[in-house]
C-alpha cells in the first residue's frame, strides 16, 4: 500500500514535495536496476519488471507535479525555470523516459538488460541535463 502512494495521485504536501517524493521513488527503482547492472544483485526479470514499472508510473505521474507557480516555494527545488518555459519539451522527454522504462519492464533475459538500461538512463539524463539543476 505504501508503494502505491507514489502512483496513486495522492498529494503529499505541495507540488515541490510531491515531485521530490515522486523522483525519490524513481531514484530508488533506478538504484535497484543499477545494482543488477553492477553485478551487486543477480539478474531477476521480476525485479526488473517491478522497478521499471515503478519508474514508468512515477515519471508519468511526475508531469502533474510541475504546475505553474511551483518554480519556487518553502522547500528548495532543483527544478530549472526552463521546465515552465519549455513545458512541451519537458513533458515529451518525460514521455520518452516512460517509454524506455516500459521497454525495460519487458526485459526477461539478462542479455537484453544492458541495452535497455542504457536507453533508459539516456532518457533520464536528457531530461535532467536540461531541466534539473545540480544539488549543491
Amino acid at each position: 500500500l505504501v508503494a502505491a502512494i507514489g502512483v496513486s495521485g495522492a498529494a503529499f504536501a505541495g507540488p515541490i514535495e510531491d515531485r521530490q517524493a515522486n523522483m525519490k521513488a524513481v531514484g530508488k527503482a533506478m538504484g535497484a536496476l543499477a545494482a543488477i547492472a553492477k553485478k551487486e544483485a543477480p539478474f531477476d526479470a521480476a525485479v526488473v519488471n517491478t522497478n521499471a514499472t515503478t519508474l514508468a508510473n512515477n515519471v508519468k505521474e511526475s508531469k502533474a507535479h510541475f504546475p505553474e507557480g511551483s518554480e519556487t516555494g518553502d522547500k528548495e527545488t532543483w527544478a530549472k525555470s526552463e521546465i515552465w518555459q519549455n513545458k512541451a519539451d519537458f513533458e515529451a522527454k518525460a514521455d520518452k523516459s516512460v517509454e524506455a522504462a516500459m521497454q525495460m519492464a519487458a526485459v526477461t533475459e539478462e542479455a537484453n538488460f544492458g541495452a535497455a538500461l542504457g536507453t533508459l538512463g539516456a532518457t533520464c539524463k536528457a531530461c535532467h541535463q536540461d531541466y534539473r539543476r545540480p544539488k549543491q
